[in-house]
C-alpha cells in the first residue's frame, strides 16, 4: 500500500479539485456560497434555538446537505471532519469506535438523539457508526462542559444527532450505493402530507459492508457489517399553539470482529419510541417530552454459539419538560428530566440492575447591546451514588471586530452498571458499588471574528477530573484513584470565495495523569483538519485532509499519518443525481487502536432520484 507525506497528500488532493473544477466551471452556473449570508441556528447549547454566534460556547453544526454532498457514509465519518474531536477505532466500517473530545476520555461526551439520551448504561459509549446517517438532518456539537443543563457524562462536551421530520409538502428520495468491499446500501425516505396541519414521514435503509480483516492475527476472516432500520414520524400541528410530534424508529444487524478476550461477532437490535406535545407564543415555550428506547446486544462467537452469547439489555424511559421565558433581553429556561434505566433482561449477572435519575435544571441568557451573559445550574438526584450540583458561567463581549469569551463549569460523569454492579467468575471480575463520580472543572477563553467571507475562532482551556475510575492493581475490579489535568487550544479559520469553501481547524492537547504526569492514552497532542469545497448548482466536489499526531496506547506509541478523502456530486437533472467518494485516496496504512488497521482505499457510487 502506497504512503504518501503530509505536503504530497495535500498538493494531490488540492490538485484533484482544482484540476475538475477548471473542467466543469463552464459548463455549470455559478452559485455563491451563502454560509455568511444565512444564520446558523442551532439548540444544543441551551436547550433554546439561538443563532450560533450568539452562544458563548464553541459550537460546530453539520447539515443534511453537507452530508449529502460530501458522501460521507456515516455519523461519525462527518464528525470526525470537527475540530476538538478524535477517534480511536477498532477496524473500519461498522466496527467500535471511541469518541475523544478536547482530551477527555471517551464515555465524558454526551450523545443525543432529539434531545434523548441513547445507548447502553451497562458499559460506556454510544456507537455513532450505527445510526442511519441517510435519516439525519443535522448534526451540533457542543464543546465543553454543559452537565449544568444535562446531567452526567457532558464533561468534553455533547453530540446532538437530529433526525429528519415530516414537514413541507408531499416529497420524497431514493439513494443505491455501491462500491468496494462488498458495499452495498439503499436508503428511502418519503414526507406525505395528510391534511393541511399534519404530516408522515417514512424512512427505511439497508446497509451491508463485507468490511476487512481488522486484525493481523490468527482470525483471517473479513469482518463485515449490516445495518438494516426504519424511521416513522408524525408532526400535528394541533392549533397555532400547540404542536405534537410522534416517532418510532428501529435499526437492527450485525458487526463482525477480532477480539482474543470474547466473541467475535455481535448483533444488535435498538428500538426508540418517543412523544413531544409543544407550546409556543411570543413570550413563552414549553414542551414536554416522554420516551422509550431499548439498546439489544449480543455477543458472540469465538467457540460461543448465538444461544449460549452473553446478552446486554438496557431499557430506558426518559420524560423532559422544559420551559423558556422571554422577557425583554433575558431568556429564562427551568425544566426537569428523570430517567429509568433497567438490565434486568440481560444475560450478564449484575447485582442491581435498576436505577432512577432525577433532576432540575435552571438557566439565564441575557443579551446585551456589546455583551452576553449564560449561568446555569442543576442538581441532579441518582438513586445509586445520590445528588450532584453542577453549573456554568459565561461571558462574552463585542470588541470591533472581535469577541472576546471566557466562561466556567462544572460536570460530572457517572459511574456504568458495569463499573458498579458487574460479576464476571470467567475474569474474576466484580463491580464496585462504593465507587464515586467523576467530576471535572472547565475554564475556557475565546477570542472570535466574522467577517463578510470569513470566520475565524481561537480557544484556550484547561479541564482538571478527579476521581477518575480506574482498574486496580490487580485488574479484578475497579476503583477511583486518578486526576486528570488537561490543557489544550483550537483554533479554525473558514473561508468563502465565489465557488470555493474552505475551512482549517488545529488542536492542541495535552493530556496527562495528574499523579504520574504520563499524557493519556489514545489522544493526539496535535491534530490538523483541512476541507475543501467547490461547488455550482450542477456540480460539486471536495476533499478532506486529517493529519493526527503520534498517540500512546497501552502497547506503545502509533505513529502520526495523514488521510485523505475526495468526493464529488453532479446533478444530472432536477431529479437525479450521481456521487462518488473516495475514502483514503492514498491507501494509507496507520492505526488509531493498537493492532487493529482502519480503513484502506475504498470507492464508492452513488445514485440519487428525488421527487
Amino acid at each position: 500500500m502506497n504512503r504518501l507525506p503530509l505536503y504530497q497528500a495535500v498538493l494531490l488532493g488540492t490538485s484533484l479539485i482544482s484540476a475538475t473544477a477548471v473542467a466543469q466551471e463552464n459548463t455549470a452556473t455559478t452559485q455563491t456560497s451563502d454560509t455568511n449570508t444565512l444564520e446558523t441556528m442551532v439548540v444544543s447549547a441551551n436547550r433554546i434555538e439561538q443563532a450560533a454566534t450568539e452562544t458563548i460556547a464553541s459550537v460546530s453544526v453539520i447539515t443534511a446537505e453537507e452530508i449529502q454532498r460530501s458522501q460521507v457514509s456515516s455519523a461519525k465519518a462527518a464528525i470526525n471532519l470537527l475540530p476538538g474531536v478524535n477517534f480511536t477505532s477498532s477496524g473500519a466500517r461498522g466496527q467500535a469506535a471511541s469518541l475523544f473530545t478536547r482530551g477527555t476520555e471517551s464515555d465524558q461526551t454526551l450523545i443525543l438523539l432529539n434531545g434523548l439520551r441513547i445507548g447502553t448504561s451497562s458499559a460506556s459509549g454510544t456507537r455513532l457508526e450505527l445510526i442511519p446517517v441517510d435519516q439525519i438532518e443535522r448534526i451540533e456539537f457542543v464543546r465543553g462542559p454543559r452537565s449544568a443543563l444535562y446531567g452526567s457524562d457532558a464533561i468534553g462536551g455533547i453530540i446532538q444527532i437530529f433526525t429528519k421530520q415530516a414537514t413541507g409538502e408531499t416529497s420524497g428520495s431514493v439513494a443505491v450505493t455501491v462500491g468496494d468491499q462488498g458495499t452495498k446500501k439503499i436508503a428511502a425516505n418519503i414526507v406525505q402530507q395528510y391534511s393541511d396541519t399534519g404530516s408522515i414521514l417514512l424512512s427505511v435503509s439497508s446497509d451491508h459492508d463485507d468490511g476487512i480483516d481488522v486484525k493481523d492475527d490468527s482470525e483471517t476472516d473479513k469482518d463485515g457489517y449490516r445495518n438494516q432500520s426504519a424511521n416513522i414520524t408524525v408532526n400535528q400541528q394541533l392549533n397555532e399553539q400547540f404542536d405534537l410530534t410522534l416517532q418510532a424508529a428501529k435499526w437492527q444487524g450485525n458487526s463482525e470482529f477480532d477480539s482474543s478476550y470474547s466473541g467475535n461477532e455481535s448483533d444488535f437490535e435498538n428500538e426508540l419510541y418517543s412523544g413531544k406535545i409543544s407550546y409556543a407564543d411570543e413570550s413563552f415555550e414549553s414542551a414536554v417530552t416522554a420516551a422509550f428506547t431499548r439498546d439489544d446486544n449480543l455477543t458472540y462467537g469465538n467457540g460461543t454459539s448465538r444461544n449460549d452469547g452473553t446478552r446486554y439489555v438496557t431499557e430506558r424511559k426518559q420524560l423532559n419538560w422544559l420551559n423558556s421565558f422571554f422577557i425583554d433581553n433575558n431568556t429564562v429556561t427551568a425544566g426537569i428530566d428523570y430517567t429509568d434505566d433497567d438490565l434486568s433482561d440481560s444475560s450478564a449477572t449484575y447485582t442491581d440492575t435498576s436505577r432512577e435519575t432525577k433532576a432540575l435544571f435552571a438557566g439565564l441568557l441575557h443579551q446585551g447591546e456589546r455583551y452576553q451573559i449564560e449561568a446555569s445550574g442543576r442538581y441532579t438526584d441518582d438513586d445509586q451514588f445520590g445528588d450532584n450540583s453542577t453549573y456554568s458561567l459565561g461571558y462574552a463581549y463585542q470588541f470591533e471586530p472581535v469577541k472576546v469569551a471566557l466562561s466556567y463549569g462544572t460536570a460530572y460523569k457517572a459511574p456504568t452498571f458495569d463499573d458498579l454492579y458487574l460479576t464476571n467468575p470467567s475474569w474474576g471480575y466484580q463491580g464496585n458499588p462504593d465507587l464515586e463520580p467523576e467530576e471535572s472543572e472547565t475554564t475556557e477563553l475565546s477570542f472570535s471574528g466574522k467577517g463578510e467571507i470569513s470566520n475565524w475562532e481561537v480557544s484556550l482551556y484547561k479541564t482538571n477530573v478527579k476521581n477518575l475510575i480506574s482498574s486496580n492493581s490487580t485488574y479484578t475490579s475497579v476503583i477511583n484513584i486518578d486526576k486528570a489535568e488537561i490543557e489544550g487550544a483550537e483554533a479554525s479559520y473558514q473561508i468563502s470565495y465565489g465557488n470555493w469553501n474552505q475551512t482549517l481547524s488545529y488542536q492542541y492537547v495535552d493530556a496527562r495523569n495528574a499523579t504520574t504526569g504520563k499524557r493519556l492514552l489514545n489522544r493526539p497532542q496535535d491534530t490538523v483538519k483541512w476541507q475543501i469545497n467547490y461547488a455550482t448548482n450542477q456540480w460539486a466536489a471536495g476533499s478532506a485532509l486529517i493529519w493526527e499526531g503520534k498517540r500512546d496506547t497501552y502497547s506503545g506509541s502509533l505513529a502520526s499519518f495523514a488521510v485523505v478523502d475526495f468526493f464529488t456530486t453532479y446533478q444530472i437533472t432536477p431529479e437525479w443525481q450521481l456521487g462518488a467518494r473516495v475514502e483514503n485516496l492514498f491507501d494509507k496504512v496507520y492505526q488509531t487502536n493498537y493492532g487493529y488497521y482502519t480503513q484502506d482505499r475504498l470507492v464508492t457510487a452513488t445514485a440519487r432520484y428525488s421527487f
